[in-house]
């Protein structure tokens, strides 16, 4: 399920502490100052530019992927209504791993283990347009769904063990067409009848071992506020 909606309705290092150190770096001046003086050089940011193609497709492509995936489950037995993480595994295909935002019923603190090697798929807020019984003007609901972004959505945050990203506007994502959101349903759907508009990261996989990723915004006065306690192995 996404974030609330207008229909009613997210390296290679030496070691675990090394990336974070790194992370940290990135963001402070002063440390950058000190690499620039001769520091070893720093393994990059683990933030995929949102403008980059991941395994073949466009983010925006993989925005349609997550969607697919959140409407393959039942309403109320859905990773973005689940309060354990018990549900992080579930219908996981291929090399990109998908988190789940919240359905602002309250903070989430999600427990998941991650295989190692997987790009991660990290959604902040979205909404999705849906034309129903009606036929899909795909043009009109996408502005529909970007208008509605735009109002109602806002303090975007994601922090990776405990170092925030910067830059979460240029992570927004539109399919700008129309997709089929129920092609991983039972039985399939290939009706092409929704649009969506949101906020999402990638990331590259991470070291094995622990890690902490705080998700943030609020729709309208309602926060969506998500904790993963990871475990790459």
């Amino acid at each position: 399920m996404a974030s609330p909606r207008r229909d009613n309705a997210a390296m290679s290092v030496h070691s675990r502490s090394a990336w974070r150190s790194t992370l940290a770096a990135l963001s402070s001046a002063t440390s950058v100052a000190v690499h620039a003086a001769g520091a070893p050089p720093l393994p990059p940011s683990p933030v995929i530019d949102a403008n980059d193609v991941v395994l073949d497709r466009s983010q925006a492509e993989w925005s349609e992927g997550w969607l697919q995936w959140i409407a393959a489950f039942p309403r109320g037995s859905s990773p973005v209504t689940d309060t354990t993480g018990a549900l992080c595994a579930a219908r996981q295909e291929g090399d990109v791993w998908f988190l789940a935002t919240s359905d602002g019923t309250g903070p989430v603190t999600r427990a998941c283990a991650v295989p190692a090697g997987r790009t991660l798929f990290v959604p902040i807020a979205q909404t999705t347009e849906r034309s129903g019984n009606r036929e899909p003007d795909c043009a009109s609901m996408a502005r529909i769904a970007a208008s509605a972004l735009s109002q109602h959505v806002h303090q975007l945050s994601l922090t990776i063990d405990g170092v925030p990203v910067a830059g979460l506007e240029n992570h927004r994502l539109a399919t700008g067409d129309c997709f089929a959101p129920g092609l991983r349903q039972v039985p399939r759907a290939p009706a092409r009848t929704a649009v969506a508009d949101g906020y999402y990261v990638m990331l590259q996989p991470l070291p094995a071992g622990p890690h902490v990723l705080e998700v943030g915004a609020r729709f309208d006065s309602t926060p969506l506020s998500v904790t993963y306690r990871l475990d790459v192995r």
